[in-house]
Formats: structure tokens, C-alpha cells, sequence
């Protein structure tokens, strides 16, 4: 291991993981010998200035040779993706160039290959119960908002059991350090996006929560020994534990995994015409005052209910200020093979009247 002045570069780690890798690609990460990780922001600055730096540094000694990007928090400290190398001496190259810059902004530490690992195959064929849920921007959210919503969250997901996961920045790590929520909401102050999963290979179970920049965040419960109406009682609790902060949620019961809300587009029933699924990703500002579609159940504001038409025929909670969680009375019919009757859809988006995004609104 080479030592430049207070960076250790693990050079030989490195060249291991990425002929592992099929010298495709490799994730290198920076750990403080102060051992705080990768949250703290001063930390954060001399990294992204330290990668533009090396990228600058090794491209003009030889263009198109090298390129780091994805810049997260690893268990240990901060992690960037190194591709489109080109040869061992660029490599070389931008790890010198990335170490100065790391020592010239008062850091030291070790430089080496960050501890990744391929998810275990939790993914089914079969519906799993999903709760999209809309949060405010994580850029909003602040520090404490941040760590709150993804302590929040780990609590939820741990509930499957198993081994935990965080994910980020295309980067998975097992997290076995008992601190999974902090190291959670240091990806989400990094990267602006994360996501933990709890998987129980052996109990096939696992609960899956992922949030994007926007706040739009996803819950998904994978259970094969129970049926979706019992799994959606743990929709529920996501939603309940997130009503003082979101402004929007709903539950539908989602094939495969869901990457995002745009996973919508292959629940039961079938979007409205005209609101294609991408359209709830694109126009998070709306779902404050307007709902995509119907759904089994919905967490809707006062301002959404103003605009509903009736809601006799729906269960009505009020859970927190301005926030109330509508159900329908009979999930079972909701959540069947092949969905609601034609004729339930139809009467509750008669039901939710003017509340439905116009679909002009969203093209």
C-alpha cells in the first residue's frame, strides 16, 4: 500500500476488484482516518472538488482515458464509480490526482476499492404490496429531515428481517453496523438518492424503501406467505408513519419490483387514459392538490378533499393536520387477481370527481 503524505492508496485492492470486474468498471472510496464517514459536508466539498479535479488532471494527459462520476457515502466513507479507463497508467493518473486534492484540502485516509455486492434475488413474479408515498424535495428536507425520514424508513423495512442493504448511486453495500439509518441519510446528502432493502432469503420475505430527489419515495412489501390484503396492512403503517410529512400517498399492488413511481404503469386496475405512468414521476408538484388515479388507498390533503365529489362510499380517517387516509371498504375486491371490477373503478372516479389530474395537465 502506497502512502502519499497522509493518503494510503490501495492500489493493488484496486486492481483486483476491477479485473473482478471484468476491468469494466470500479467503485474506489475515500475513508477519513477520523473514521466520521462520508455525512459531514466539509468532507463532501473536498471530495466533489477532488473528483473533478482527477478527472480533469487524467483526461488531459490523455483524453477520453478515464472518468469518475456517482459520487455517494460507502459504509466507510465516500465512493465514486471509476469507467471508461483506458489503460492501468490512467488509473494511476487520477488516483495521484485525486489524492492531492483530497491532502490539499486537510484530509487524510485510505484510498481503495469499496466493499460492494450483487442484492439477493428478493424479486417476485407475483404482485407485491407497494405504497408510493410524496414527500417534499429531499433538498428541503435539511440534515435532521433527512436522518429522521430515513430512520423512519429503516425502522419500517426492518420489520421483514434478514440482512440489511443501502443502496446508491447504482452502488449496493450489506450493512451489518447496526447504524444503517445514519449511513442511509449520508447517501441521501451525497447522492440525493437512496434506498435500503431487508431480505430474508430464507423466509422468502423482504420490505424495500427507495426515495428520489423529488421526495417521491416507494415502499415495497415482498411476503410469499401471506396474501396482498394482509400485506397491505404494512402499506398502511408506511403511510401512517410518513402522514405528518406527505403530502400525497397510495398503495397499488406492483409486478416485479418497483424502480420508482412510474412502476404504477403495470398495476392493477390500469392508469386513466391520457395519464401515462411517467406522468406521475414528471409532475410531482401536482400531487398536492390533484390524485393520477383511484386507488384501494389513498392519503390525500384537505386540499384534495375539497375537490372530491363523495366519498359515503369510502372508509374516511383523519390521521394528522390536514392529511386523512381514504380507504376502500373491501380490499380483498380491490386487490384480486386481475383487479377491481370494471364497474368499482368507474364508480370511484366518480367518487373523486374534480380531485383527478385533468388529463391536460400532464401531457
Amino acid at each position: 500500500m502506497a502512502n502519499r503524505q497522509g493518503v494510503r492508496v490501495d492500489l493493488n485492492g484496486i486492481m483486483r476488484q476491477l479485473e473482478a470486474n471484468g476491468f469494466d468498471e470500479v467503485r474506489v472510496e475515500f475513508a477519513p482516518d477520523d473514521g466520521g464517514g462520508g455525512g459531514a459536508a466539509a468532507v463532501v466539498d473536498v471530495m466533489r472538488q477532488a473528483v473533478d479535479t482527477a478527472n480533469e488532471v487524467a483526461n488531459e494527459a490523455a483524453p477520453d482515458s478515464i472518468w469518475a462520476s456517482l459520487l455517494t457515502a460507502s459504509l466507510a466513507g465516500l465512493s465514486v464509480r471509476l469507467g471508461s479507463m483506458e489503460s492501468e497508467e490512467a488509473l494511476e493518473t487520477w488516483l495521484e490526482a485525486f489524492g492531492g486534492q483530497v491532502r490539499a484540502g486537510g484530509l487524510s485516509g485510505e484510498l481503495r476499492a469499496t466493499k460492494t455486492v450483487r442484492l439477493p434475488a428478493w424479486d417476485s413474479p407475483d404482485p407485491m404490496m407497494t405504497a408510493y408515498i410524496a414527500l417534499g424535495a429531499l433538498s428541503a428536507m435539511g440534515g435532521a429531515g433527512m436522518s429522521g425520514w430515513a430512520e423512519r424508513a429503516v425502522r419500517w423495512a426492518a420489520e421483514a428481517g434478514g440482512d440489511a442493504y443501502v443502496s446508491s448511486g447504482g452502488m449496493n453495500q450489506l450493512d451489518a453496523t447496526g447504524d444503517v439509518a445514519a449511513h442511509l441519510a449520508s447517501a441521501l446528502r451525497v447522492a440525493s438518492s437512496g434506498a435500503v432493502l431487508y431480505a430474508d432469503e430464507q423466509a422468502s420475505r423482504a420490505a424495500l424503501v427507495q426515495i428520489r430527489s423529488d421526495g417521491q419515495a416507494a415502499y415495497q412489501i415482498h411476503d410469499a406467505s401471506t396474501s396482498l390484503t394482509a400485506q397491505a396492512d404494512r402499506a398502511r403503517a408506511a403511510i401512517l408513519a410518513e402522514a405528518a410529512y406527505a403530502h400525497y400517498a397510495f398503495v397499488a399492488p406492483t409486478p416485479r419490483q418497483a424502480y420508482g413511481w412510474d412502476a404504477r404503469g403495470r398495476a392493477l386496475p390500469p392508469l386513466r387514459e391520457g395519464i401515462p405512468a411517467h406522468a406521475l414521476r414528471m409532475h410531482a408538484d401536482l400531487w398536492s392538490r390533484f390524485v393520477p388515479d383511484v386507488h384501494c388507498m389513498q392519503l390525500l390533503t384537505d386540499e384534495h378533499l375539497d375537490r372530491v365529489a363523495d366519498l359515503s362510499r369510502w372508509t374516511v380517517t383523519h390521521v394528522t393536520a390536514g392529511r386523512s387516509l381514504i380507504e376502500a371498504p373491501d380490499l380483498a375486491a380491490w386487490l384480486r387477481p386481475g383487479g377491481p371490477a370494471p364497474s368499482a373503478v368507474d364508480q370511484a372516479r366518480a367518487d373523486f370527481g374534480r380531485a383527478l389530474v385533468p388529463a391536460d395537465d400532464v401531457r
